[in-house]
């Protein structure tokens, strides 16, 4: 009898912050992990009471109150056309372009009140931030070395270079500006949750929880940290306390849908079918397009023999990414299940080509494998 696996994580559960002085209401380095969707920001809107060109900017800055950020460009612009040189309006104009989505329009706006004030730190970090965000990491990172030259206590901009650095590997480094951050600000929590996710991908899982414990002291309400921890907690087997971070998050922000997920996988693992169900219907009613929350309910669905339930959450998985690989797995166990050996070998077939293009050699060759046992039975 042919084992389901179990999948573990096949999406990013832990959590980066990033931080930038964009909006507060729209955030920087987001992602991640970012999120990135919890970054604290904050636009400096310039006022003047220069010339002519004034009444154009007081009425742009109106608009960028307003969200009109198209109309507060057309009045940027005009203040602009009366002083070319009006650093106030050029930089105004490029947080709304900003916050219009436009990046590139936003740095060459940036870039322009550089030139004419090689000290101005706002422009050089938010062109960072715009920077990182159309992928030039690179000069992001050029434009926080300014930042932090101009001002050495400017924590977003350690804590910014410290998200790119452990982006790009360097995690010594990345934890070496996360500290220089708590130094300046010791009650600052994305430094201790970021500084906690690059000690636990360097395997220093204690140290991380130490740091997501700290987090949690300087903001008791920070539902990452008591997501980020949980995650940790759950890989030494401490599945009690895991769910009970896990229940302290989602009592904080329930809109959240990774700490659903994760809860459900814990769950999953621990035989409560029901619950797990419950946390993975959940996550797909907050992100619909979860393929990852599809495939997982699929396999618990099969494990309570509802076979055609679990072929539909995998088409449903496959559906938005055609590529998962386990999702095709998985299903061609669930149709082997209802003696379809034809759909169950085509699928075995497929997870084994993607399993290969993906570099997993070894569950590329279980997948043929079974695809031709599957035949051999016909």
């Amino acid at each position: 009898m042919m084992k389901l696996p179990i999948l573990l994580k096949t999406t990013t559960s832990m959590t980066v912050l990033f931080t930038a002085v964009i909006s507060s209401c729209n955030p920087g380095f987001a992602n991640t992990t970012q999120n990135h969707n919890n970054t604290r920001a904050s636009y400096i809107l310039v006022q003047s009471s220069q010339q002519k060109a004034d009444d154009f900017l007081m009425l742009g800055n109106q608009k960028v109150k307003n969200k009109d950020y198209q109309g507060a460009i057309a009045d940027f612009s005009k203040s602009i056309e009366i002083n070319p040189n009006f650093e106030k309006a050029l930089y105004n104009r490029g947080v709304a372009y900003d916050l219009a989505g436009n990046r590139e329009k936003a740095i060459d706006d940036y870039s322009q009140v550089i030139k004419l004030n090689s000290q101005h730190l706002n422009s050089y970090f938010n062109r960072s931030v715009s920077r990182e965000k159309i992928g030039d990491k690179q000069g992001a990172l050029v434009d926080l070395e300014q930042v932090i030259k101009i001002d050495p206590k400017y924590v977003d901009a350690y804590l910014n270079r410290g998200n790119l650095l452990q982006d790009s590997g360097d995690l010594q480094g990345a934890i070496a500006d996360f500290s220089r951050a708590i130094k300046i600000k010791p009650n600052r929590a994305e430094a201790y949750l970021n500084r906690g996710l690059a000690k636990y991908k360097l395997f220093d899982r204690l140290g991380a929880i130490a740091d997501y414990d700290l987090a949690i002291k300087a903001n008791s309400s920070y539902h990452l940290a008591y997501n980020n921890r949980a995650w940790i907690r759950a890989e030494l087997g401490d599945k009690k306390s895991a769910i009970a971070d896990y229940n302290r998050a989602i009592e904080l922000n329930p809109s959240y849908y990774l700490t659903y997920y994760n809860r459900a996988n814990i769950r999953q693992k621990s035989g409560d079918y029901i619950r797990a169900i419950a946390d993975y219907d959940k996550t797909i009613e907050l992100k619909p397009k979860y393929a990852s929350a599809y495939n997982n309910r699929g396999i618990v669905h099969k494990k309570l023999e509802k076979f055609q339930a679990s072929i539909d959450d995998c088409s449903q998985a496959i559906e938005i990414n055609p590529d998962f690989a386990e999702a095709y797995y998985n299903r061609a166990v669930a149709r082997q299940a209802l003696k379809d050996r034809s759909g169950a070998a085509t699928d075995f077939r497929t997870a084994g080509k993607l399993y290969k293009q993906q570099g997993s050699q070894r569950e590329s060759d279980r997948a043929f494998n079974l695809a031709w046992r599957v035949e051999q039975q016909k």
